[in-house]
């Protein structure tokens, strides 16, 4: 049960963080975002590593809470 309930929330907290990077690569690559310093906001990534970053946390989130799904219904068994 504390597993289950801390997986869900490491899930809820890994896709909102890969959210905040794609919207920040997006802003930087759209020139919304200026940094005022190189490497400010994406570290040494180019934009299109921190989209690709971001889509692989969002992917591995979603995973990570279907396990969790599934690890809560076999625990009401």
């Amino acid at each position: 049960m504390p597993f289950t309930k801390l997986g869900t929330l490491i899930a809820g907290v890994v896709f909102f963080l890969g959210c905040i990077q794609i919207a920040v690569a997006a802003g930087v690559a759209m020139g919304a975002i200026v940094e005022p310093r190189p490497g400010l906001f994406l570290g040494q990534a180019t934009t299109e590593q921190a989209i690709d970053s971001g889509i692989m946390k969002i992917l591995a989130a979603v995973a990570f809470g279907v396990i969790t799904e599934i690890s809560r219904s076999v625990e009401k068994k």
